[in-house]
């Protein structure tokens, strides 16, 4: 990801368009746009879960299948009180 120009969010952004689809299913693209400006919804590459604690959360790991069990292990370590993971 480092050679591609433009911002992290401009790097991820195709990796990402199933999800950003799939909630422009459920939910009206603004209020989408909202959310994430907002930060009540957060989209973050799974490299980037190495040292948080998310508390408070729903979190939805995509593509879970994809994952090596020490990334498995690192995210399902990541929960904190009172969250819910979706793998």
């Amino acid at each position: 990801l480092g050679f591609l120009p433009g911002d992290m969010k401009e790097k991820v952004d195709p990796y990402l368009r199933p999800l950003y689809d799939a909630l422009y299913d459920m939910m009206p693209a603004d209020k989408v746009e909202r959310a994430i400006a907002a930060e009540v919804i957060e989209i973050a590459p799974l490299a980037f879960m190495r040292g948080r604690t998310l508390a408070h959360a729903a979190v939805i790991l995509d593509e879970a299948q994809n994952t090596t069990p020490m990334q498995m292990k690192m995210f399902l370590t990541r929960l904190g009180e009172n969250s819910r993971m979706i793998v």
